[in-house]
C-alpha cells in the first residue's frame, strides 16, 4: 500500500471525503457511502467500491450522476465551471481550443446526444488518443440504443474512476494528500 493511500484510510472522516470527492465527479452521495468502507488495500479496492456504489443505485439516481458530468467543451467549460479534473481531462485533447467548425460539431453533438438519452455524453478521455477519434466514438454511439448507452456510460464513468483513482493513489501517484487537503 503506498503512502497516500495509507494516509486516506488513517483520515478523520470529513477530511477523507474531500480527498475522495474528485474521484466521483459532483457525485458525494457516492463517497459518502464509500469512505466507511476504509481501508483500502489498493487504488484498485477503492475504485471498485465506488463503481459499485454506483451499479447498485437506483436508475434515476444514476441519471442524476449523468447529469453531473459537464458537456464536452459546453457551457459548463465556457463558464468555467467545470471540476479541476474535467478540465485537465477536456484540455488534454484540445477541447478548451477547438476550431470554430469542431466546435459547431461537438455542440450539435451534445444537442443530438442530450434530446436522445437525456443526460450529456460521457466518455472516459484518457483513453482517446485524438480528437478525430473522440468524434468518430461520439457519432457512433449516437446510434445505440437507451440500454446499449446506458451500459456503454456506466463503463466510461468506471474508466474515468480507476484513473482517478490510480492518479491519486497508485503505485507511481505524484500527487501527495497534503495538496488535496
Amino acid at each position: 500500500m503506498n503512502s497516500s493511500l495509507n494516509t486516506l484510510n488513517m483520515l478523520q472522516r470529513d477530511e477523507a471525503l474531500v480527498v475522495l470527492a474528485p474521484l466521483v465527479e459532483n457525485s458525494p452521495w457516492v463517497t459518502e457511502i464509500v469512505v466507511d468502507q476504509r481501508p483500502f488495500s489498493s487504488d484498485e479496492t477503492l475504485a471498485k467500491a465506488l463503481v459499485e456504489v454506483i451499479i447498485e443505485a437506483r436508475h434515476e439516481t444514476r441519471l442524476a450522476l449523468y447529469n453531473s458530468h459537464p458537456e464536452l467543451s459546453g457551457a459548463e467549460a465556457a463558464e468555467g465551471r467545470m471540476t479541476i479534473e474535467s478540465t485537465f481531462e477536456q484540455a488534454r485533447l484540445g477541447l478548451n481550443s477547438l476550431s470554430r467548425a469542431e466546435a459547431l460539431r461537438l455542440a450539435e453533438l451534445n444537442q443530438i446526444y442530450r434530446a436522445r438519452f437525456d443526460h450529456p455524453f460521457i466518455l472516459a478521455l484518457h483513453r482517446v488518443p485524438d480528437r478525430k477519434t473522440l468524434f468518430e466514438i461520439f457519432e457512433r454511439r449516437l446510434n445505440e440504443t437507451p440500454l446499449e448507452e446506458h451500459t456503454s456510460t456506466l463503463a466510461e464513468i468506471a474508466s474515468v474512476i480507476r484513473a482517478r483513482c490510480r492518479r491519486t493513489f497508485g503505485a507511481s501517484a505524484k500527487t501527495s494528500l497534503e495538496q488535496l487537503l
